[in-house]
């Protein structure tokens, strides 16, 4: 039997009529509809507004009334990752607010919750053609954002899904040498020193390593970064996907993160750990959110891993409301001559490389992989404001600007791309062959 599941990208909604009335509008509420179950990233607070905001740095609030998750489920979206550095703009209040707004239209929801487990636990969509399992976690969160588990005498914490990582500095010898000077000049050494000797900050556990101005370095023969996951919420995740692998027919991991390893269209090394390791535990597919614009496909097992997804729909510049905090971020004074102008625009109708996406569907045929399909969608960023950011398929060359981009991202994986009229199968280099 036949399951078809489709993946689309960042959905920063904050304004309804998402489907324009245009062809391209009507044709991708088609696809979505005609999927067994369709997939999301919700990047707002869609909770009327309920709940203090936060003012995690560099973070502007994306908050809309809960009516736009009407217009989610018009579109046929069936279940969203509310893992990610928007969901708790509003707090614990915003974020439950979210999740009860998401339930009472039917909508499941992964990546957060009223306790660690909670936020990392499967949601489950269960279709007569079978069975689907979302996991949900971020990698890019505020302080405190992170769910917890309850202890001894202390009850647990709401929040995401977290997934920490680590990171150490190499640097050449001489670059090595001028960061301690400037350590030490700058009074950092006593500072710490005092934090290591009180206890509030643990020696580094190799002697190869030093910790300078917050991060660790190494010396080596040429500059690198290097990132892991946090072994102990790797662990955590790949639990639970071996058990949803069990329970379902097919396993989505969703892994939301900002972080990007020698340039923004690359992931960091982590991240690709990261989605081997959960496809070996069980899942089917590994879809990446946060970078805002596409980003190669590799294939692991014979399962899928898209690195990025791009926008999905992107209202930033249609919010209604804008906290104290947004201002600060984009240094404006609320009131100012079109402050609220500045406190909404982002940089991404500037690049037109942040309005080229896909909708990925993929078709199981009794619990294996039969077909990849990519569908370019474009977010119209010419059109006036009240219609820019919502998504529609692409059409004219836009299409093979968006497959061509597309396979030049995942040659390096060793996976190619092949036309089909108005979409691209995508296929492991070996089957392509």
């Amino acid at each position: 039997m036949k399951l078809v599941v489709a993946l689309s990208g960042d959905a920063m909604i904050t304004r309804g009529a998402m489907v324009r009335a245009t062809p391209g509008a009507e044709a991708l509420r088609t696809l979505l509809r005609e999927a067994d179950v369709a997939f999301t990233n919700l990047e707002t607070v869609a909770a009327d507004h309920d709940g203090p905001h936060t003012s995690h740095p560099l973070t502007p609030t994306l908050t809309a009334d809960a009516c736009v998750l009407d217009d989610l489920a018009d579109v046929g979206i069936d279940v969203v990752s509310f893992a990610n550095n928007h969901a708790l703009n509003l707090g614990v209040p915003g974020m439950t607010g979210t999740i009860r707004e998401l339930a009472a239209r039917r909508l499941a929801h992964a990546g957060a919750g009223k306790s660690l487990e909670e936020a990392t636990m499967p949601a489950y969509v269960d279709r007569p053609t079978g069975s689907v399992a979302v996991i949900a976690c971020t990698s890019t969160f505020g302080t405190g954002d992170d769910a917890s588990g309850p202890a001894e005498l202390m009850p647990p914490r709401p929040g995401l899904n977290p997934l920490r990582f680590h990171t150490r500095l190499h640097v050449r010898p001489e670059q090595l040498a001028a960061l301690r000077a400037a350590h030490r000049d700058l009074g950092f050494d006593e500072q710490l020193k005092y934090a290591v000797d009180m206890g509030f900050l643990p020696p580094l556990p190799d002697e190869q390593d030093e910790r300078l101005f917050g991060q660790v370095f190494r010396e080596a023969d040429e500059p690198a970064v290097q990132t892991w996951c946090d072994p102990r919420d790797l662990e955590r995740i790949q639990r639970w996907v071996a058990e949803a692998a069990e329970r379902a027919d097919v396993v989505v991991v969703s892994v939301h993160g900002h972080e990007q390893g020698g340039a923004l269209t690359e992931p960091a090394a982590f991240q690709r750990e990261f989605a081997h390791a959960v496809i070996d535990s069980g899942a089917d597919v590994v879809a990446g959110h946060g970078p805002h614009r596409l980003r190669g496909i590799e294939f692991h097992g014979g399962r899928p891993i898209f690195y990025g997804l791009g926008n999905f729909v992107d209202q930033i510049h249609l919010q209604d409301r804008l906290t104290p905090h947004t201002y600060d971020v984009f240094g404006v004074a609320p009131g100012s001559p079109g402050a609220r102008a500045a406190a909404t625009s982002t940089g991404f109708p500037e690049h037109p490389e942040y309005a080229r996406s896909v909708v990925a569907t993929l078709t199981f045929d009794d619990g294996a992989l039969a077909d990849v399909e990519l569908w370019p969608i474009s977010l119209g960023r010419d059109r006036p404001a009240a219609h820019r950011g919502a998504p529609e398929l692409a059409s004219g060359p836009e299409i093979g600007t968006i497959g061509e981009e597309l396979a030049e991202l995942s040659q390096r994986y060793g996976t190619r791309l092949r036309a089909r009229g108005d979409r691209f199968t995508v296929h492991a280099a070996a089957e392509h062959d």
